[in-house]
């Protein structure tokens, strides 16, 4: 998939980071997420033509020849199950839905989810209001509900305050394919 979207946006596009840049861990990044949330993903929706799902190859209208690229793009409606991390931006009890677009994949990044899968977050709220991952040091920004990722974000939620219905799901082989499907 790289290889295609790479090649359809033309030269000069490419993932370039600074070159100071530098591998920050977890724990470092979640210090600077402005949001922090575990929640699961209720419903997956496509997103129209807009500001969140425009590449570089889009020039043409919306509904133009170029808009099939849109499928890539999607947003959540997701389900808080912890009342949220220590120090995040966002003040909302468990149970709240909120709407987290931006999702799908990007030319140099992919934030991906899928329904009926639990997840951590790190989000950043734009001047709309509207929520968004927050690739912290241009990483990832989206952790799936595993043991490990449960224990290294242990310090930051209060698991004995999540929701009863929540259990661990484990990624097998068949989320996987599932993944690679979306594309």
């Amino acid at each position: 998939l790289v290889l295609v979207l790479g090649g359809r946006a033309g030269g000069g596009g490419g993932c370039q980071l600074p070159a100071e840049w530098r591998p920050l861990s977890e724990g470092c990044r979640a210090e600077l997420a402005a949001i922090i949330v575990y929640a699961r993903v209720l419903a997956l929706h496509p997103d129209p033509y807009g500001a969140y799902n425009y590449l570089p190859w889009q020039r043409g209208p919306p509904g133009g020849p170029q808009q099939g690229a849109g499928d890539l793009f999607y947003s959540a409606e997701i389900e808080l199950l912890c009342d949220q991390a220590w120090g995040s931006m966002l003040e909302v009890p468990a149970g709240s839905r909120l709407n987290l677009t931006g999702l799908g994949y990007f030319s140099c990044h992919s934030h991906t989810v899928m329904q009926g899968y639990a997840y951590f977050f790190f989000l950043r709220m734009d001047e709309n209001y509207i929520l968004l991952p927050h690739g912290v040091n241009f990483q990832e920004a989206i952790f799936p509900d595993t043991q490990e990722n449960r224990r290294m974000f242990a310090s930051l939620f209060q698991f004995s305050n999540c929701s009863q219905a929540q259990h661990v799901l484990s990624f097998s082989s068949d989320w996987e394919i599932q993944e690679d499907n979306r594309v």
